[in-house]
């Protein structure tokens, strides 16, 4: 019985090691946008250039912080700017964009796409 604890806390161990590696990852190209690809919708491109600017500033602040949730990778959320709501997704691609990552870690092997759009009122 012990082992089978020992085993299963080291794979717990090792998953919120990853957690903590992409929730770091994601974070970094959400305040920057580098190393990856942002793209927005339709509906966020034509709010025009100084809204997208507010948004994309405000996705890289305390508001795009406090949209992820706890525990999470950080890899979605939403916010609300000039009170429009915005959703935000990050995925994870292989370096040729034709398949998901094989490890979301590793940013040699993985391209960073997030997506804005206009969400729901709810």
């Amino acid at each position: 019985m012990v082992g089978n604890g020992s085993i299963s806390g080291a794979k717990q161990s090792i998953a919120a090691s990853r957690v903590q590696k992409n929730r770091t990852l994601n974070d970094t190209f959400r305040k920057s946008g580098a190393d990856g690809i942002v793209m927005i919708s339709m509906g966020i491109q034509n709010l025009g250039r100084a809204e997208v600017d507010t948004i994309v500033k405000q996705l890289g602040g305390k508001v795009g912080d406090d949209s992820c949730e706890a525990g999470s990778e950080h890899d979605f959320g939403d916010i609300r700017v000039n009170n429009r709501p915005v959703h935000w997704e990050i995925n994870y691609y292989n370096k040729d964009l034709d398949d998901d990552s094989p490890d979301s870690t590793n940013p040699e092997k993985t391209t960073r796409l997030m997506t804005l759009l206009l969400a729901r009122l709810r």
